[in-house]
């Protein structure tokens, strides 16, 4: 079994979390599709993986009291304390390694899943059964996520210099399949052949001033997978600060990471 979430999970990392969440609904225009009703009495809501539960969070002024939400994660400490929390909110602790728990098939009107591309290596088809599991019939899954094979250096004109952000990228990101993976822009087809019905797809390319906040929010990201470096190549660490602070100058005057982001929605028959 791979390891589920190749990043940090500290304060740094929470930050991004919160961050990329207000980001994400900035360029997208929604937390949830506007396709998927959420006006109704007594819904049941859950967000699998959902890291310091922020998607519930903001989600929660637009449902009715009676909604009940789930956060359900292989970590729940990053949410908070249970005092802390919305009374309707509780916290589920469950792997999508593992199998759906028999409590949890088909308990919820609405699931959500965000970036998941680096957890899943090789097809989404496995994890996707297990979300329709939790599906009532007639329930709506909104998959959101990145296609990181999309990936581009964006400039604001073409004499920025992109040398160091280049090396930072190659210097910092292991040559793992899963940290690459192929299968985000197959996802629409995945629900197809999974039996999801009124599909629909949102994609959306990281521009202007939404993508650089974007960039700047997973930055970090670059440094935390050094730090797995570091321990097998401690004299590389000093280099990658030098190329992480040159990049950085690099971003100033124009110069961004970029890629395509994709929401798609099903509705289980």
């Amino acid at each position: 079994m791979p390891e589920e979430y190749p990043l940090s999970r500290d304060y740094v990392d929470f930050n991004r979390l919160n961050l990329q969440h207000y980001i994400w609904k900035d360029m997208f225009g929604y937390s949830l599709h506007p396709k998927i009703p959420r006006n109704q009495k007594s819904l049941k809501i859950a967000d699998v993986g959902t890291g310091t539960g922020i998607w519930l969070l903001d989600l929660l002024p637009q449902l009715d009291p009676s909604t009940e939400l789930v956060g359900i994660d292989a970590d729940i400490t990053q949410v908070g304390p249970r005092e802390w929390l919305p009374e309707n909110l509780t916290l589920r602790q469950w792997s999508v390694f593992t199998d759906v728990p028999d409590d949890l098939v088909g308990a919820f009107d609405i699931v959500n899943l965000r970036l998941f591309a680096f957890v899943i290596e090789d097809d989404a088809t496995l994890l996707l059964r297990k979300l329709k599991k939790l599906l009532k019939p007639g329930g709506y899954l909104q998959w959101c996520d990145v296609d990181v094979l999309s990936f581009r250096i964006n400039t604001a004109s073409s004499n920025v210099s992109t040398h160091h952000l280049v090396q930072l990228w190659e210097q910092t990101m292991p040559k793992e399949a899963r940290l690459f993976p192929a299968w985000v822009k197959g996802l629409p087809e995945s629900f197809e052949n999974e039996g999801f019905l009124d599909i629909t797809t949102d994609w959306q390319a990281q521009k202007g001033h939404t993508g650089i906040a974007m960039h700047w929010c997973n930055l970090p990201i670059h440094e935390m997978l050094a730090d797995r470096l570091r321990e097998s190549d401690p004299e590389k660490s000093p280099k990658i600060r030098e190329v992480m602070e040159a990049a950085s100058v690099e971003s100033r005057k124009g110069a961004m990471y970029a890629f395509d982001r994709l929401v798609v929605v099903g509705q289980k028959p």
